[in-house]
Order: C-alpha cells, then sequence, then structure tokens
C-alpha cells in the first residue's frame, strides 16, 4: 500500500523544510484532473527516496492563496523544490532557469531531480 503524500497548509512547511534535505511540494487543486494523475508518480518519489531524506507535501492551491501567490502558481500542478530550506531554480533540459515544474513530467524528470539533489 502506498503511503499517501501528506497534505499541509503553507504555513507548515517551514518545520517540513527543516527536517527534510530535499522537499517536493505538490501545488495542486481538487478540481484538477491532471493533478490526480501526478499524485501516485509523486507518492512512488517519496518511497523510493524517503530514506534517503526526501520529502512530498501536497498544498491546495485555493486554501493557500497567498502561497499561491507568493510562488507565481498559474498552473496546477505545479511542483515547487526546495533542498536544504532553499528553493531550488533548476535547468529544464533545455537550458531554460526554473523556478518549478509545471504540469505532469516524465516520472524520470521527478527521478533525475530528486537524485541529483539528494546526492549533492
Amino acid at each position: 500500500m502506498a503511503t499517501m503524500v501528506q497534505e499541509i497548509m503553507a504555513d507548515e512547511l517551514d518545520s517540513i523544510l527543516q527536517e527534510h534535505k530535499v522537499v517536493f511540494v505538490d501545488c495542486h487543486a481538487v478540481w484538477c484532473g491532471p493533478c490526480k494523475v501526478l499524485s501516485p508518480m509523486l507518492e512512488e518519489i517519496e518511497e523510493k527516496y524517503g530514506d534517503k531524506g526526501l520529502k512530498v507535501v501536497k498544498i491546495d492551491v485555493d486554501q493557500n492563496q497567498e502561497f499561491s501567490m507568493m510562488h507565481q502558481i498559474r498552473g496546477v500542478p505545479s511542483v515547487i523544490i526546495y533542498k536544504d530550506g532553499q528553493h531550488v531554480v533548476f535547468d529544464d533540459g533545455r537550458g531554460n532557469q526554473m523556478d518549478k515544474l509545471v504540469g505532469v513530467q516524465p516520472m524520470e524528470v521527478y527521478e533525475e531531480i530528486a537524485e541529483q539533489l539528494l546526492n549533492e
């Protein structure tokens, strides 16, 4: 049985960032179809890398509008990634600097980022 990814409110994020090396924040909405596709993928990521210090949490953009505005979430799902408490900006593989992954990406994208950050 897969572990369910923990749903949090934005104000709980800080304490989670302090407890884990890498945190994937899944910004989602209950009405969003692609979000339902992404959920099991991120559960798998947490299962695979959890013992190495990775945590996945979900934040509902409609219930956390201030957080969504602050991070300029315009599309869901959006995954924001933190390492050592810092918001990570990464290369999307095409030379663009991204501060979030918008939409559902191939599984390898999440795995690659997880491995890279955990091994740094």
